[in-house]
Formats: C-alpha cells, structure tokens, sequence
C-alpha cells in the first residue's frame, strides 16, 4: 500500500492540469498513488491524463460518465484511494516538490491524525502571497473547528494531510451535483474526530487564481448550494460543540449579507427566501441578528434583508 495518495479531481481543465500532474509526478516523495477523476470533461482533458497515465504507473484514472459535481468527484477519489494518508489537489493547482516529504515526516514525527501546512496564493497579475494557519485554541476537533470559524485556519480540504481514517470513518455527506462549499462540509465534518492536528509553517501548496473555476461562476444555484452548506456547517459545528454554534452563525449571517451585496441587491428576495424555504428564515430575524451581531448592525443587516427601502440604499451606495 502507498504510504499517500495524491486526490486531483479533473473537469475541463486541458490548460492547467499538465502544471498540476507535473508537481505531483516529480514529488521528493515517490512513495504515493495518484488518483484522477475525470467528471465528464468536454475538453482535452481526458486525452492529456491518458498520456501521462502511459508515463507513470503510480497514475490511476477514474472517468465519470458524466459531470457529477465536486464534492461527488472527492467521493470517488477517496473510495479508490488505498493510501495510509490522503491529500487532496486540485487539478489547476500545483504543489511543492517536497510537499509530500514534509507532510509525512511531520505526521509521523508528531503522530498526527492532521497536518495542515502554508499555502501561496498566485494571483494573474503575477503576486505570491503565502498564507498560513494556526491553532490557538487546542490541537483537538474543537480547536481545528475553532481556528477555521475565526478564519484563523484555511478552510480548503487542500493543503492538508489526512489520515485514512479521518476521510472514511468520519462519514462525509457527500452531495452529487454540489461544486461550491464543500471544504467546508468536508472540512468540518473531519473535525468532528481528529484527535491530533498540527501546523506547520512551511508552504507546500500553490494555489492558482482562476477566473473560469466553478467557485468563481455565479449562478442562482451556486448562490444556493452557498446557503445550504452554510447552514449544514452550522450543524456540524454545533455537533462538535455548542460553544461554536454562535460563531458558525455569525459567519453564515454575514455570508448571506454578501451574496445580498455581490450581485446588487436584486438578490435579496432570492437570498431571503431560500432561508425561508430551508426553514432557517429565523436567523436573519430581528432577534436573531441582533443578538449575534448587537443592536446598530443586527439592526442594519435587518433592514438589509427584509426592506425594500434599504435594499435601494445599498444599492445606490454600493
């Protein structure tokens, strides 16, 4: 059995997956397995990993007949996965020559259930900015829950080493058709039973901007699927510990204030009443909000929500 397996899922990605396959083939790490999935790519996608397939046995592909989303794609990665340890890298990104190296090293040296290392954000105008996570407030499933609700830890399933079990027995809703947010279900689904997570400062990811990715296409749907992993953080976060239902709160009230914002307003109705069709419309309560956010800005968002009269406000100065 491997010692890692390499998750790339794959969807019409013929300009970038060449960059990504190559930083995963050339690993200082040679002991991993990769798995591609294919979810019914209509580009040259499939043709560019058949060839590198030819090139390196280490490569197993998956092909969906047809597109079946994101998080259903990270579903059939870690079913076909036979590593001790699993990472996840998306196929128009890339890693870093010995990011394997470091990942394993610092998981056995610590006996970590989790690793999550630094990232570099390479933006088109040619910047690099690296970022990384902390855990301030303990190494448990509370702690990772915690940091990345204070936006103190990246939230991306990327970046990151996981033990087998963590994946598996965690039992991960997976939803077919879901292509937004699902690091997020991922994410705080697995800390509900972490034992031991570390951070290390070394950046081993290169995350690539990319302005035709499905997290960057905005659609009713993706506005929806937006909500619904917002709540279903919500539940999640509250399972690992009612001290973090208020903070996953407050982080899905806002987000719904930014979708109202983002696309002018003229969302606010759709926003609204998706909440209300999820039965969940009692967050952007007067009470609620004011309670979460205190009474000026509870108040504020209020009004933002539920009147057509500061609906046009924003508008006008937004």
């Amino acid at each position: 059995m491997p010692k890692i397996s390499v998750l790339i899922p794959a969807y019409n990605v013929e300009k970038y997956i060449a960059r990504c396959l190559d930083s995963v083939i050339a690993q200082s790490f040679s002991d991993i397995e990769i798995i591609i999935v294919n979810d019914g790519s209509t580009d040259g996608t499939a043709a560019i990993i058949d060839e590198y397939a030819t090139r390196d046995s280490r490569i197993k592909i998956i092909n969906h007949p047809e597109n079946c989303g994101l998080m259903w794609v990270r579903k059939s990665c870690v079913e076909a996965s036979s590593g001790d340890y699993l990472m996840f890298v998306d196929s128009d990104d890339a890693l870093k020559l010995d990011a394997c190296e470091k990942l394993y090293s610092q998981a056995v040296a610590n006996d970590a259930d989790l690793v999550i290392a630094g990232a570099e954000f390479c933006y088109s105008d040619g910047m690099r900015v690296p970022k990384r996570s902390t855990l301030n407030y303990g190494s448990d499933g509370f702690g990772v829950a915690k940091a990345m609700l204070k936006n103190e830890s990246l939230k991306y399933v990327w970046g990151k080493l996981y033990q087998r079990r963590l994946l598996v027995e965690s039992h991960v809703e997976y939803q077919k058709g879901l292509n937004l947010g699902e690091d997020l279900i991922i994410s705080f689904t697995v800390a509900r039973i972490v034992g031991k997570a570390i951070c290390i400062p070394d950046v081993v990811y290169e995350y690539y901007e990319n302005y035709t990715s499905l997290s960057r296409v905005y659609s009713e749907k993706h506005a929806r699927d937006n909500i619904v992993v917002l709540l279903k953080t919500i539940d999640l976060t509250s399972a690992i510990s009612g001290d973090l239902r208020e903070l996953s709160e407050v982080r899905a009230v806002k987000r719904f204030h930014a979708l109202i914002k983002k696309r002018k307003v003229k969302n606010r109705h759709f926003v609204v009443n998706t909440l209300k069709e999820l039965d969940a419309l009692s967050l952007v309560s007067f009470k609620s909000l004011t309670s979460l956010l205190g009474f000026r800005k509870g108040m504020a968002y209020y009004l933002v929500f539920h009147s057509d009269i500061a609906s046009k406000l924003v508008e006008t100065n937004s």
